[in-house]
């Protein structure tokens, strides 16, 4: 009898021992599902227009039809960089003391005021849903400009909400007017502007667009030595970089609008510009928005293994002002169309597509790529689903996930 209980008991441990087995591979089975639904992780992307380029990168001089502005000491310039001047024009003043530079800042801030104010009662609207409407706008204009810490911008946007605020009262009754603010004010000008009588005065000789000598002196080399030029002599300017002119100068001022860069390249590359006259330049960190210009020679040495190019374009600004010696890019050509990451991409049936996420489902969708660089694709932007190119704007392309299917659960 006891070998029989014992048997019994060591039957039931063995049945207890084989259930909790089982019920821990079932519960480990079950872990093991769950994890791979829920644990699943994607990475999707709005499919989203954008311009993509086919560009080089390459070093170079920017050279003007410039003529300089002799003048020196201290120096106070009463036009802004970029700034279009005529001859005669005078753009800079020469301090004998430092409190004239006091004195001129002033000045600036007095006519502001008074021109802020003359404004506001020379225009004054009786509609005071458009006067809310324009104090609103330019409030948030001025918050947008402080939010994106744009100095300049937040002097004009502070102006246009103080122009509406101005308006405001004088509609709803605050004030009558600001006459005797201004009378004051003139007053107070006209004692600081007869501190700034008699200064010596630097004018334009020409017409034209000027940078001063504080934001961009002239390189010390002349266009010429560029014109007649070697591949090779460009290649050693650039070596050895190209100083500042060391003359004393107020600055300069530019005439036209046209520019020209000049830069070397191998051959391989001077190949990309075969049948190109139109192209795009920047400079990335100084002159980021790419403007138009062509190409205006390519001159290749077969011996040196290297190409002269010359790029033109034909418009200016403060920024453009600034340049001299620099590496550009040149946009050969430009694309436009749908933005996708590279990482979306996957080859099904010899078919390459991406797979855009629709609710709960996957779904393959088939792409003909326009342009691709390291890190994007482009593909057409009029795309529909049933023909060669599927994605459409806006979709949410899965960039990054497992177990993709077409039809399949995400």
């Amino acid at each position: 009898m006891p070998e029989r209980e014992n048997s019994r008991q060591a039957a039931l441990k063995a049945v207890v021992v084989m259930g909790m087995l089982l019920f821990l591979l079932a519960a480990v089975y079950i872990i093991i599902q769950l994890y791979a639904i829920l644990g699943r992780e994607y990475k999707t992307e709005i499919a989203i227009s954008y311009t993509m380029a086919d560009s080089v990168e390459l070093p170079g001089f920017v050279m003007f039809d410039a003529v300089d502005v002799p003048g020196e000491g201290n120096l106070g310039y009463l036009v802004e960089d970029g700034e279009r001047v005529a001859e005669g024009a005078v753009i800079a003043e020469k301090y004998t003391d430092d409190s004239q530079s006091a004195a001129r800042e002033q000045l600036i801030r007095l006519d502001n005021s008074i021109d802020l104010l003359t404004k506001s009662q020379n225009s004054v609207g009786s509609d005071l849903t458009i006067l809310t409407t324009q104090t609103q706008t330019a409030l948030y204009n001025l918050l947008d400009q402080l939010d994106t810490a744009s100095y300049s911008g937040m002097l004009d946007a502070e102006s246009e909400f103080l122009l509406a605020q101005n308006r405001m009262q004088i509609s709803t009754g605050q004030t009558s007017g600001f006459q005797s603010t201004i009378s004051e004010l003139q007053a107070e000008r006209d004692q600081v502007a007869a501190q700034l009588e008699g200064l010596e005065t630097i004018t334009a000789e020409k017409n034209g667009y000027f940078i001063s000598a504080d934001s961009a002196m002239p390189l010390d080399l002349e266009e010429q030595t560029l014109k007649d030029a070697t591949p090779i002599q460009i290649r050693d300017l650039l070596a050895q970089g190209v100083a500042d002119s060391s003359q004393a100068l107020a600055g300069r001022i530019v005439e036209g609008f046209s520019w020209r860069f000049y830069t070397v390249c191998d051959l391989d590359t001077a190949e990309r510009f075969n049948g190109v006259t139109n192209v795009r330049i920047s400079v990335p960190g100084k002159e980021d928005t790419p403007l138009d210009a062509t190409v205006s020679s390519v001159e290749a040495d077969e011996e040196a293994g290297l190409a002269k190019i010359v790029v033109e374009c034909h418009t200016i600004n403060a920024d453009v002002l600034r340049l001299g010696q620099e590496t550009a890019q040149i946009d050969l050509k430009t694309y436009e169309g749908i933005r996708i990451d590279k990482n979306a991409l996957h080859i099904v049936d010899g078919q390459k597509g991406v797979y855009v996420k629709y609710g709960d489902l996957q779904r393959f969708r088939k792409i003909t790529i326009l342009y691709e660089d390291d890190t994007y694709m482009l593909v057409p932007g009029d795309g529909a689903v049933g023909t060669d190119n599927e994605v459409r704007l806006y979709d949410e392309i899965i960039v990054e996930g497992s177990n993709l299917q077409d039809g399949g659960l995400i």
